[in-house]
């Protein structure tokens, strides 16, 4: 019945919007006196590879008529004027060109424009000289923006050329700390974004502890953003989209390239097929774990923290005990690797298949050492204590695509997915005690703790695009999503603390048209309708967004939408450790999360600035949370041995800001300077009275400054960032409660949540690059430092009250850190 709701619900949207639309386009034709009309069709093309450039720019010089390339880099111009035209293509990252167009028959047929990439080098003028977007740019679309991969390697880095934490530098996006390459999106935390890669849903995005993303931007092609208010063709997730688009590799001639940096090294090959298609292979591999370099052992000591030994006293519950620091030796590798066939079947049909593997493994593990372990409240014993810390989590992937232009309209794209991510962490703390007192209340002297969590997602998708008419295009399909979640998290191999597995399937639809009312106003209004098994509901999400260009220069943006997710990263909060989160389908007991998002922005662009001004308001509902902190409304949860398992809480919460961003886009000095000013509350009725209190991911201020300058064929770019400090929950003491059945247990008494604030945070970061080309090969080598006047910031606490004195690491961020690489193409 539910099914039947949905398909109603959506047939009923279908026949609406197709009303509408088809009675617009009727109404607004052309009257017989008027000059006739043609449509202007074709590909844009990477000139030495071949390969569609997708999100291409095809525009008729000195009109306002024009299109944008779809999957393939097929673009289709209706209703222009039936006249001898240039027609002027740009992508992000090439040189723009321009050809003349002329309407004699032999033209009505499908035209090619190709691009040359501006990172190759070359002493023929053969392109325009508007080359402003070198980098990235923000897009027609309401909080959208559009990025090069090929450009990666001017911005400053961390010995990776890495999209991820180049995506950090744009405005309104953010990271928590230099050992994240997560993305906090206008207040929205990186579960909160929707990864796709060829159609591939990646849930966990990063490297080496969070430090690297998990993409080689080497196989990346197009990165397309949508940072809020995003149009129905996509769901699940609250805050935001990153679209990767894989490369296909090239169509003309074997290619090879080769890079290493201190950390790592990659390769990728492109093998043709008969002028038809190719095969990409790229392979990316640290070896920390074979060589240590010193910039390994920098990143090393960071993440591990405590780089000066402070003893300090303590108060309150902690019957003033000492506090010490401690260092710990991790060793680790990562991996990824990206595979992909693509071919043509005819000229219309075109096919890929893509493959995606990651994997992390992180050995935290301690040698014996001598401590201290307490006793009750004032009492201790000497122990020899070895721990156990090991950690692997990744992600395997692959996505069967179908693309096809039934005809120069309508254009479809059908894709299969199925997506694996894992992640396991085993902690054993051993004791050897030198004497032991068997009648004392404390924790158990030897613990584990072994925490599993899985996912499998099957994912089935038909989009389709159809230009009704010059003024209308409508996008519809359909979406299929089987998705099965388990998590185990076992305390000395018999205490179950969570087990919990489920599957959940998602049938989902969208309609939508983007409408030109008029020469100076655009809108886009849709819906999308879910229907999720587990809870036996439809979800309507209706989106709409505007644009209105007062005039050539000043452009008026707004966007409003419903979002749902019903795949959710817990937060699993522990003061002591940082956190180990961890990934569970939604129900009837944990509900899905919601989100409105409102957006209002204004931009003034000319050809050599852009200076905008956004500002966004969300509604978050149904945040999850999970905790072993004692609840202090709530102090039966103290009698129940099985007081672990109802330890979920839901809240709700709020993300607001406004967005100041000035770039420059033209001569050799080029940039941007970008301010946010933002505020993210959650309230959770169990926390604190229910009280509001900051997210973790809350900054009040950010600032972001970006140059890169180029002459010739060398390049100099810096960055620097600053922004207030992160909120944080701090342990005020420890004490031990006798239950029901006489077992003793340890609790830890904390502040309210997230009430103390780390030091302000800032970096400079400087890199250089040349470029260099043969007959043979061509290549670029670099040096970048992060963080030059070797700025101390505190990235957070970690406590250990098991011993005494108490340990208490202060985890501090990378120093200054240069570091070099180099890529060779054959």
């Amino acid at each position: 019945m539910k099914t039947k709701k949905l398909f109603n619900i959506c047939l009923n949207l279908i026949i609406m919007i197709l009303l509408f639309s088809s009675s617009s386009a009727f109404s607004q034709k052309s009257p017989e006196n008027k000059p006739s009309k043609i449509d202007i069709k074709g590909y844009v093309l990477d000139e030495t590879t071949g390969e569609p450039l997708v999100n291409a720019t095809v525009l008729i010089k000195n009109t306002s008529l024009g299109a944008v390339t779809n999957k393939r880099g097929y673009f289709v111009i209706l209703d222009a004027p039936d006249v001898r035209c240039m027609l002027k293509a740009s992508y992000i990252g090439f040189n723009s060109r321009e050809i003349a167009f002329a309407p004699a028959p032999e033209n009505q047929q499908e035209i090619t424009i190709r691009l040359k990439s501006s990172a190759i080098q070359t002493k023929e003028v053969t392109v325009t000289a508007d080359d402003n977007y070198k980098t990235w740019k923000t897009a027609e679309s309401v909080g959208q923006i559009t990025l090069s991969p090929a450009s990666l390697s001017h911005l400053p880095n961390l010995g990776e050329k890495d999209i991820f934490r180049s995506l950090q530098l744009m405005p309104g996006i953010s990271s928590l700390n230099d050992g994240s390459s997560g993305l906090y999106i206008r207040g929205g935390t990186p579960d909160q974004n929707l990864i796709l890669l060829d159609g591939i849903t990646v849930y966990h995005v990063d490297h080496f502890f969070g430090f690297f993303s998990a993409f080689n931007s080497d196989a990346v092609k197009d990165i397309q953003v949508y940072k809020g208010g995003y149009e129905a063709k996509f769901g699940g997730r609250l805050s935001s989209v990153v679209d990767l688009t894989g490369k296909t590799g090239s169509v003309k001639k074997f290619q090879l390239s080769l890079g290493a940096n201190l950390l790592s090294a990659n390769g990728i090959a492109e093998i043709p097929l008969w002028g038809k298609g190719s095969i990409l292979l790229s392979l990316r591999r640290s070896y920390a774990d074979i060589v240590n370099s010193g910039f390994y052992d920098k990143i090393y000591g960071f993440l591990t923290g405590g780089e000066s030994q402070n003893t300090q006293n303590s108060s309150g519950r902690m019957n003033s005990f000492n506090q010490m620091e401690t260092q710990l030796n991790p060793n680790f590798y990562f991996y990824d690797l990206n595979a992909k066939l693509s071919y043509n079947l005819t000229g219309r049909d075109f096919v890929s298949l893509s493959f995606y593997n990651g994997k992390d493994y992180l050995d935290k593990s301690q040698d014996a050492q001598q401590v201290n372990v307490r006793f009750g409240q004032n009492s201790s014993t000497s122990s020899s204590r070895t721990v156990s810390d090991i950690t692997d989590w990744g992600n395997l992937g692959s996505s069967l695509k179908w693309t096809r232009q039934w005809t120069d309209r309508l254009f479809s794209e059908m894709t299969m997915s199925y997506s694996h991510y894992f992640s396991k962490n085993a902690i054993d703390n051993n004791f050897d005690f030198n004497v032991v007192d068997s009648v004392a209340a404390f924790a158990p002297p030897s613990t584990n703790f072994i925490q599993d969590n899985g996912i499998n997602d099957l994912t089935f998708r038909h989009d389709n695009s159809f230009l009704l008419a010059s003024d209308h295009k409508l996008e519809f399909g359909l979406w299929y999503s089987n998705i099965s979640t388990n998590y185990k998290y076992t305390v000395n191999d018999t205490l179950s603390i969570v087990n919990r597995s489920q599957t959940g399937s998602t049938v989902s639809a969208y309609m939508q048209d983007k409408w030109n009312v008029s020469s100076p106003l655009e809108l886009t209004y849709g819906l999308r309708a879910e229907y999720f098994n587990p809870t036996e509901k439809v979800y309507l999400e209706p989106r709409a967004s505007l644009q209105y260009k007062v005039n050539d220069f000043i452009k008026l943006k707004g966007a409003w939408g419903k979002y749902y997710q019903f795949i959710n990263r817990i937060a699993s909060e522990n003061i002591l450790d940082g956190s180990r989160d961890f990934w569970l389908i939604s129900g009837k007991d944990l509900l899905p999360g919601s989100a409105v998002h409102y957006i209002l922005g204004t931009e003034l662009e000319t050809s050599d600035y852009l200076f905008s001004i956004e500002g966004y308001y969300k509604n978050l509902d149904n945040i999850l949370e999970f905790t072993q902190r004692i609840v202090r409304s709530n102090q039966s949860r103290l009698l129940r041995k099985d007081n672990y398992v109802t330890n979920f809480f839901q809240g709700t919460g709020v993300a607001r800001g406004l967005e100041f961003l000035v770039q420059k886009k033209f001569g050799a000095l080029t940039g941007w300077a970008s301010y946010t000013l933002g505020k993210v509350e959650y309230t959770f009725p169990e926390f604190d009275l229910g009280k509001p209190f900051p997210a973790t991911q809350d900054k009040t201020h950010e600032v972001k400054l970006v140059g890169s300058y180029e002459t010739g064929s060398w390049n100099f770019s810096s960055s620097w960032v600053f922004s207030t400090g992160m909120p944080y929950t701090a342990p005020e003491g420890q004490y031990f409660i006798t239950l029901l059945d006489g077992t003793k247990m340890s609790y830890i008494h904390v502040s309210n949540k997230n009430s103390f604030r780390l030091p302000d945070y800032h970096r400079l970061d400087l890199s250089a690059s040349y470029k260099f080309q043969n007959h043979t090969l061509n290549g670029e080598f670099g040096l970048s430092v992060f963080n030059l006047y070797n700025r101390k910031n505190i990235w957070y606490k970690k406590y250990d009250l098991n011993v005494t004195p108490i340990q208490v690491t202060n985890v501090t961020m990378l120093g200054i850190t240069p570091t070099l690489f180099i890529k060779l193409n054959f």
